[in-house]
């Protein structure tokens, strides 16, 4: 029998990965049991193959690249941009199509990843700290509206979102840390971040009631 060392599940047909988190499975699959969901072999395959051909053909172009930019070296290392970006296509492809980790996580992977991306440019192409007072609170007011929407849509758990609401106030008072250690010299955006992330949290913990502590119970396994 299979078993899903993730979810802690045992699964019954001979399937390779877990329909729950699509963790590879481990054990011997049993004979006589029908598939009881699609089955996802092929698609596994296939999303594995586009990976690792996007990989091959990503190094080789990125050597390229390198080998372009220190012979047509002109102050600006150029192609340090590309491979942030290539590199950050890849971080899509792997953790948020192939691993199917779930709109939430796959949110926060996202924008994570965009905004590093806009940090590294920045420093790249001589720092001017746009990145860093605009683009990480603007970052944090996008995921704030994302999670906004997504308790109005999902009105029946919207309290299920109360960990993102947590990561963003901790975001949001990393960029006043900054304002106040003089990284950030425009803290407007980054006021206004920071206020909205915690106004949201407050205002879940306060209309949210029982339901809001009883997941943060959970959460915690209080």
């Amino acid at each position: 029998m299979r078993k899903c060392k993730n979810c802690q599940v045992a699964i019954l047909d001979n399937t390779l990965v877990c329909p729950l988190c699509s963790s590879v499975l481990e054990g011997e699959a049993e004979d006589g049991y029908e598939p009881m969901y699609p089955d996802v072999k092929n698609k596994v395959r296939a999303l594995n193959l586009i990976v690792k051909i996007y990989t091959f053909v990503a190094i080789i172009v990125e050597a390229v690249l390198i080998i372009v930019n220190v012979r047509t070296f002109r102050n600006l290392w150029w192609s340090a941009i590309s491979g942030i970006a290539i590199l950050y296509l890849y971080v899509t492809l792997r953790f948020s199509i192939q691993k199917n980790r779930g709109y939430r996580r796959t949110i926060m992977i996202q924008l994570i990843g965009a905004t590093l991306l806009s940090v590294a440019i920045d420093f790249i192409v001589g720092y001017r700290g746009w990145s860093v007072n605009f683009v990480l609170p603007g970052a944090i007011l996008l995921l704030d509206l994302a999670i906004f929407i997504l308790m109005i849509v999902n009105k029946s758990y919207w309290q299920s979102y109360i960990l993102m609401q947590m990561f963003t106030t901790i975001l949001g008072i990393m960029v006043l840390v900054f304002w106040h250690q003089g990284l950030i010299w425009n803290p407007v955006v980054s006021i206004v971040a920071a206020s909205v992330s915690a106004a949201l949290l407050l205002g879940t913990l306060i209309f949210g009631d029982r339901k809001a502590i009883n997941e943060l119970k959970r959460r915690f396994h209080m």
